[in-house]
């Protein structure tokens, strides 16, 4: 069943747009403050948030920023809902991760009418991309499809997504590792997968520099120290992970 996370102080409003929800037939949650609706975010894993901007604890636009930030299954819709009504805050919603943008006092219908807009996108983002998804490894740092072998990063300063310029070699051991968060691959593993058991060459030194050369790159683009080693985590004494945080 759809879920729906309300984030909204005013209990009014919340009553409101709670009974608008199961009236749909959806299922509803509440949060008062910014903190809450965070907290819950991991918890309940929601197919939409519906989002005020003036919140008692933090602004609404700082709110979205760090709901996008959240390393979940999937990304919910943000439905802003506010009354505030300056085009700045309409394009920071936008700007900052929002997919819908209403103003109060609102129409309960509009309000449905809205909801069912962003489930028939994902419904057609769903039907479009059945074999696309099969293909595609997503994680919070990492984009990276396997047909098209087209990868990119999000980097750290900026949020913009970054293509990363890949060796067919480099690709493949970055594809292996990103498949299995956290699964441990030894050097024998990689080097059999990757360049196959007739390949000349000594496992350790050939998948070690592979990764050196992969992680430099990942450095370049994520803008972070040498010394650092983001998403290509070392296990010591076996071989290498994929870990899908910075």
């Amino acid at each position: 069943m759809t879920s729906v996370l309300i984030i909204e102080d005013d209990v009014d409003v919340a009553d409101t747009i709670q009974a608008c929800i199961q009236a749909a037939g959806y299922t509803s949650y509440l949060a008062e403050t910014g903190e809450q609706g965070l907290a819950l975010c991991p918890q309940l894993e929601p197919d939409i948030i519906v989002l005020d901007l003036t919140l008692p604890d933090m602004d609404g636009i700082e709110v979205c920023t760090h709901i996008r930030r959240l390393e979940l299954r999937r990304d919910p819709y943000i439905l802003i809902l506010t009354a505030r009504r300056g085009q700045t805050d309409e394009i920071l919603a936008f700007a900052t991760g929002a997919d819908d943008y209403m103003t109060k006092p609102f129409s309960p219908d509009m309000l449905i009418l809205r909801l069912r807009a962003l489930l028939r996108r994902e419904l057609r983002h769903i039907e479009n991309a059945v074999g696309a998804d099969a293909a595609m490894i997503r994680h919070q740092y990492l984009r990276l499809h396997q047909t098209h072998r087209h990868c990119s990063v999000r980097a750290l300063l900026t949020d913009d997504w970054v293509e990363l310029e890949l060796t067919a070699l480099e690709f493949d051991l970055l594809a292996k590792l990103a498949q299995q968060q956290g699964q441990v691959y030894s050097r024998p593993e990689l080097f059999k997968e990757i360049w196959g058991r007739e390949h000349p060459g000594d496992e350790h030194s050939t998948v070690d520099s592979c990764v050196f050369r992969l992680r430099k790159e990942i450095r370049s683009k994520l803008q972070v120290p040498e010394g650092v080693n983001p998403l290509v985590k070392t296990a010591r004494g076996v071989g290498y992970k994929f870990e899908g945080r910075c």
